[in-house]
């Protein structure tokens, strides 16, 4: 079926699937099952002070496990890992060619970017904004730029 030429087209285009974010509290054992249970390739933990949490990613070959622990009073992951104590899925992540128009159109179209409002630099160096899973159906979703060659 095509779209008529007069209709408004929405939304915004995603890539691919980066990344699916567990919240776990213990991350050297999270690691440790994927790496020995499993036979992943796990990264080592990287800190990012900024978010308050550690990460190691496992590499799942066309996308990664996220595996997010809280550090510190003010980590967000701290509260979820309060009120879910074994961890579980916390978001997964989209990646988009122009993050900027994507955080606009989500905006146009009414939904929350959490934060302040806007895409901002990730731990990797690029941008990323997150869309409040009240505006899709329970969902944290991440919205990250793809990786190119100026990335």
């Amino acid at each position: 079926m095509t779209r008529k030429a007069s209709q408004k087209e929405t939304g915004f285009s995603v890539s691919s699937l980066d990344h699916i974010s567990m919240a776990v509290p213990n991350l050297v054992k999270a690691s440790a099952l994927y790496r020995e249970k499993f036979r992943c390739h796990v990264s080592d933990p990287l800190e990012v002070p900024e978010q308050g949490i550690r990460i190691a990613y496992v590499y799942l070959g066309n996308a990664k496990l996220e595996l997010m622990e809280p550090f510190g009073d003010t980590s967000p992951i701290a509260k979820f890992i309060k009120n879910n104590p074994a961890g579980g899925l916390h978001h997964f992540c989209f990646t988009t060619p122009d993050v900027d128009a994507a955080a606009k159109s989500a905006k146009d179209e009414g939904m929350r970017i959490l934060g302040e409002g806007s895409p901002k630099a990730g731990h990797h160096g690029r941008k990323l904004f997150f869309i409040h899973p009240k505006d899709t159906f329970g969902s944290l979703i991440e919205i990250e730029e793809a990786v190119s060659e100026k990335n």
